[in-house]
């Protein structure tokens, strides 16, 4: 019932991808998501080349479907390098973050055969993406779990639908059946989840994450810069306010400087410690952990039982 044009370029049962994070994420998870259908996406913000390598090599054995890897815009030196571990690996799609990659990665990429889809929070870069050759658009709302623009999702996907000619994919606030059927009302051709696979069996997070994630209630994430420089929506912690309460007071820069040393060193302890997580607003609605597969075809089995209810009530 949802088969779209998605599903064909991205060579996938279902219009769905992961999203790729960094904690939470990991081979694991991106593998099981394949397996069910979907698109697993491995991250590769704040790692190694040699541990994006070992990970596609580990993904590769858990499963044979198609799987994609994520490069976040962090400067050429970093973008390229990534891109051509991809194209060396033969992995068959690249997710792009944060900003814009480059049009020299961008081509790179697409002259190897690997098909490019640029995660955006705004119509403009949405636009410069698809002259840059990207095969798919993103459209990312705030309320979506790591780096993040200003624009919900509810208006933002529409207004790229309308901007671009390649298939939209919405994310942002999606967790379940009833967004994900939303977003085919607001024109997408697919949706990312992110911060409800993070609350799944195979997901890599650890204990303080996955607690936070199940106790959290919506007004429990924050945007902030504190974490790396840009907006990132994640989870408030008493690090993290105190340094926001201060930006807000007034604090110098030194100040300042001081506060985000202590989010810092939550965000990179030991996986064990780790009390940094982003987070989108949707953990608000989880409560529950399941496996990958379960959680993917319960959420595509209610979609399409909802959207029958919507022509019967459209028909009455």
């Amino acid at each position: 019932m949802f088969h779209t044009a998605v599903c064909d370029l991205l060579n996938i049962r279902y219009p769905l991808l992961q999203g790729a994070m960094q904690g939470g994420g990991g081979v694991e998870l991106g593998a099981a998501v394949s397996n069910a259908g979907a698109l697993g996406v491995l991250p590769t913000f704040g790692g190694t080349e040699d541990k994006l390598r070992q990970d596609i090599e580990d993904v590769k054995k858990l499963t044979e479907k198609p799987f994609g890897v994520n490069i976040t815009a962090m400067g050429r030196g970093f973008t390229e390098s990534r891109a051509n571990i991809i194209i060396e690996y033969g992995v068959p799609v690249c997710t792009t973050g944060r900003a814009d990659p480059g049009e020299k990665a961008v081509r790179m990429l697409k002259d190897a055969g690997v098909k490019v889809v640029s995660v955006i929070p705004t119509v403009e870069l949405a636009k410069r993406m698809e002259q840059e050759g990207a095969d798919a658009i993103v459209a990312s709302g705030t309320e979506a779990g790591g780096h993040v623009g200003t624009i919900s999702t509810m208006p933002l996907v529409p207004m790229v639908v309308d901007a671009v000619s390649v298939p939209v994919i919405a994310t942002g606030g999606i967790g379940d059946a009833r967004g994900f059927l939303a977003a085919f009302a607001l024109g997408a051709q697919g949706v990312q989840i992110g911060t409800r696979f993070m609350a799944t069996t195979e997901s890599d997070l650890n204990e303080w994450g996955m607690s936070q994630l199940l106790a959290m209630h919506e007004t429990d994430t924050i945007v902030s810069r504190a974490m790396t420089g840009s907006t990132v929506r994640c989870v408030m912690t008493p690090e993290l306010k105190a340094y926001e309460d201060a930006r807000l007071s007034g604090a110098t820069k030194e100040e300042l400087s001081e506060l985000r040393k202590a989010v810092v060193r939550g965000r990179n302890t030991d996986k064990d410690d780790k009390r940094q997580s982003a987070m989108g607003q949707i953990g608000g609605m989880i409560d529950d952990i399941r496996p990958v597969g379960e959680f993917i075809e319960g959420m595509i089995a209610e979609a399409a039982r909802l959207a029958g209810d919507v022509n019967a009530t459209a028909n009455a």
